[in-house]
């Protein structure tokens, strides 16, 4: 069916690409993502061939392992130190008693305020300031492990570490979303991580160094969290090169495959950054693709029309499923991790996933963006729902889809985004007024969260 206005491709999509949909060979649809990895995407292919399982002889059910009695309390492990991983360490240790064994497991050392990314971009922060060690949890009775987690067994209940077991009762997957530059040819030989500690530090030296030229945003695919940073990103770099008296001779573009800002908080959100972007002369390239980056000649090649070339090129990598994911077989069809919407419960016993790494659909069929709000609540309710079941009662804690978001415009002004993602048919956001006072309100809330958790 002809779609000349793209209407369709808009309401069926974030921008990237429509819907696929997977159709077994008896005309059914198997899934239909609007996002997905090619490793949950191929795990549904292959089960369309898998051998049908023999009734005669069918495979025993493996029970959960029994839980320790009440004396020895439970055995809780949460996987990563981000948002969510924080956020429900902190909740279970002041919801249940010191029998209940609460471990932190994390590859990184510190814990990282990553909003916090884009102002050290711009020379606004320092590393140190922005992230805090992950042992100060054991001054609160929380055990942390400082070791990547390797394999996750939900029949046997245990996690592998490079360096040892560990069993649990309840598991809490907070792991995020793992970044993947070398999938972008010349990326890591050409442009400068944005959502990366080490590559915004680059990016503040490289813009000190800078005395005009063009200066490139590039969104390399989709999903990828933080949904306005990009947007944040490009409107920083122009308030900084104003700042140094570079901006009349220097060019910033914004290169994008979606077909709007933040096309999940709805049409109306989108055009008033558009129209900020526009005020301040950022050129916006949306429903942008592109081949690879050419380093040697310094030019991002599209999928169609003239190169393009760029003194600066600040990306944001492909998102995936963390590996370990991926091989202890928790992926889903979209290829991250899925889970009740409310409850944040998967199909494994006593399994919770939240953050970045699960994959929960809206009632318009698009996914809830990745973002650390939507992390810190899902990490309350994972908590509140296993303090529930381990004092045998029931509970009603529910996410209901609501958050928020600055949205940083240079200058000492931001704006302010909040709503009901789960809102129906569509989600209902609000874009506040740009003001000082929202900057003030988000570098009040980086301190509180820095002091608050540690």
């Amino acid at each position: 069916m002809p779609d000349k206005e793209g209407s369709i491709f808009k309401q069926l999509s974030n921008g990237w690409v429509p819907y696929s949909i997977l159709v077994g060979p008896d005309g059914k649809v198997i899934l239909w993502e609007s996002e997905f990895q090619e490793s949950g995407f191929s795990a549904a292919v292959e089960k369309i061939y898998e051998e049908p399982a023999q009734t005669e002889a069918p495979e025993p059910v493996l029970q959960a392992a029994p839980r320790r009695g009440p004396a020895y309390g439970a055995n809780i492990l949460i996987l990563g130190g981000g948002a969510g991983g924080l956020v429900a360490a902190y909740q279970l240790r002041k919801r249940l008693s010191g029998r209940d064994r609460i471990v932190v497991v994390d590859r990184e050392p510190n814990h990282l305020f990553q909003s916090s990314l884009l102002w050290r971009a711009v020379g606004m922060r320092q590393t140190e300031q922005i992230q805090r060690p992950l042992s100060d949890l054991t001054g609160t009775g929380v055990e942390f492990v400082n070791e990547p987690v390797v394999q996750i067994d939900p029949q046997r209940k245990q996690v592998r570490t490079s360096a040892r077991e560990l069993d649990y009762d309840f598991l809490i997957v907070a792991l995020g979303a793992e970044l993947a530059p070398q999938e972008v040819l010349g990326f890591e030989e050409m442009a400068f991580n944005l959502y990366d500690l080490d590559g915004t530090a680059k990016i503040n030296a490289a813009l000190n160094e800078f005395s005009g030229g063009e200066v490139a945003v590039l969104v390399t695919d989709m999903p990828f969290k933080c949904p306005a940073a990009p947007y944040e990103a490009a409107l920083l770099v122009d308030s900084f090169l104003r700042k140094k008296g570079l901006r009349d001779r220097s060019e910033v573009h914004l290169f994008t495959p979606e077909h709007q800002p933040m096309p999940i908080a709805g049409p109306k959100l989108g055009e008033a950054i558009t129209n900020v972007l526009g005020k301040r002369g950022i050129q916006y390239h949306p429903l942008f693709t592109f081949e690879w980056i050419s380093p040697g000649d310094q030019t991002i090649i599209p999928s169609t029309g003239d190169p393009h070339k760029v003194d600066l090129l600040l990306a944001i990598p492909p998102h995936r499923a963390p590996e370990v994911i991926q091989y202890s077989g928790l992926i889903g069809s979209s290829g991250w991790m899925h889970v009740d919407s409310h409850t944040l419960k998967t199909e494994y016993d006593g399994v919770y996933a939240i953050g970045d790494v699960n994959n929960i659909r809206l009632a318009n069929g698009k996914n809830l963006p990745m973002a650390g709000v939507f992390a810190h609540y899902e990490a309350k309710v994972a908590a509140e729902q296993i303090v529930a079941e381990i004092n045998g009662e029931p509970s009603n804690a529910s996410f209901d889809g609501k958050g928020f978001c600055w949205l940083e415009l240079g200058g000492g002004k931001a704006g302010f985004a909040a709503g009901n993602f789960y809102a129906e048919p569509e989600p209902a956001v609000r874009l506040y007024p740009p003001m000082r006072s929202w900057h003030w309100g988000k570098v009040a809330f980086e301190k509180w969260w820095l002091r608050h958790w540690f």
